[in-house]
């Protein structure tokens, strides 16, 4: 091989490595989902409980439905009604200044008094509330919204 043949080779390897490298995706890319998009209903599929603890659900067992007034639906099949019991609960969005995890600010939706960080990946809502020993849960979408879902 002659010296221009490596020269060409070892810069289009180079060339190949920087475009290979400039195409990875930042995982904030995949939160590009609005406020809007969390209107439906999610099924439970899995829970933590902040300790290391977590638990898996079937869909359609436990079913969670944010309505546009800022109600939050729950219809739980469960006996046991965990991790979060049927009734209908207020909701509503709140950012959050700065993460513990990244110390950037995050969007948050908020019921009872946890606010929940949350990231839309693969069709897949992740609520983490921000805290190390906090529960956290994991919803598949289901369906959009029907207006007889909640009136």
């Amino acid at each position: 091989m002659n010296m221009r043949t490596k020269a060409f080779l070892l810069m289009s390897l180079l060339l190949l490595s920087l475009t290979c490298l400039s195409s990875c995706s930042n995982d904030d890319d995949d939160n590009n989902a609005g406020k809007s998009d969390i209107i439906g209903t999610w099924y439970l599929v899995g829970a933590s409980d902040g300790w290391g603890g977590y638990k898996e659900y079937k869909e359609g067992e436990i079913t969670i439905t944010f309505t546009p007034n800022g109600d939050m639906l729950i219809k739980n099949k469960r006996k046991d009604q965990q991790p979060i019991p049927t009734g209908t609960r207020q909701y509503n969005f709140a950012d959050i200044e700065k993460s513990i995890y990244s110390s950037k600010p995050r969007h948050g939706i908020s019921w009872g008094f946890l606010t929940y960080g949350y990231v839309f990946k693969d069709g897949i809502l992740e609520l983490d509330a921000e805290a190390y020993d906090a529960p956290g849960y994991t919803l598949k979408y289901c369906r959009p919204i029907k207006k007889y879902d909640y009136i």
